[in-house]
């Protein structure tokens, strides 16, 4: 309820999460994971993304460890009502030989084998097995080349096409696009 012009406003209940950008979602994500458990894998933690990884040197100790750590993980998240969402996890592997970078992983959360993806993303950043960022790459290349045809679409039109109208479009559609997680992949050999 809240007081506006001396109105009142009614009651509504809030069920189950908030609304998507909202300010609260993190801060509250933060107070409920300040305690994570410990797991082997070491945690990165973002805004309400937990990416659990794990090294070691064989695959079966790699999925016993990965399927406790999500197991605590899952635990730790019904205790507090919070929900995991088995299709948004998935399983990766990075490793030095190509033919074993492919191997997919059996690690399980809540009874359900998690699907392997050999080209996840993490925060918007595309990763691969030898971290050249090709896959990124390319993925930006392709939405650049849209973002460009659009740009100029209008660039040929009769409307509102003026110069700083280009200038603000370029800027809000290109270069944002183009420059996201640049520290990440600069130095890629496929950066061109």
């Amino acid at each position: 309820m809240c007081n506006v012009f001396g109105c009142f406003s009614a009651w509504t209940s809030q069920c189950n999460g908030l609304p998507q950008g909202s300010v609260l979602a993190p801060v509250l994500f933060n107070l409920y994971s300040n305690d994570l458990p410990v797991t082997r894998g070491r945690k990165f933690i973002y805004a309400d993304d937990v990416c659990l990884a794990i090294q070691g040197q064989f695959f079966s100790e790699l999925e016993c460890s990965l399927s406790s750590d999500t197991a605590q993980m899952s635990h730790f998240c019904q205790q507090w009502r919070l929900k995991t969402s088995t299709s948004k996890t998935i399983s990766s592997v990075f490793h030095l030989h190509n033919t074993s970078a492919t191997r997919e992983l059996l690690v399980y959360l809540d009874g359900q084998c998690l699907q392997h993806e050999r080209h996840p993303t993490y925060l918007g950043a595309t990763l691969d097995s030898m971290l050249s960022y090709r896959e990124h790459l390319t993925k930006t290349a392709r939405k650049l080349k849209n973002r460009n045809n659009l740009l100029m679409k209008l660039a040929g039109s009769t409307w509102g096409a003026s110069v700083n109208n280009l200038q603000s479009s370029a800027l809000a559609l290109r270069y944002s696009a183009a420059e996201y997680c640049t520290p990440v992949w600069s130095c890629s050999a496929d950066t061109s």
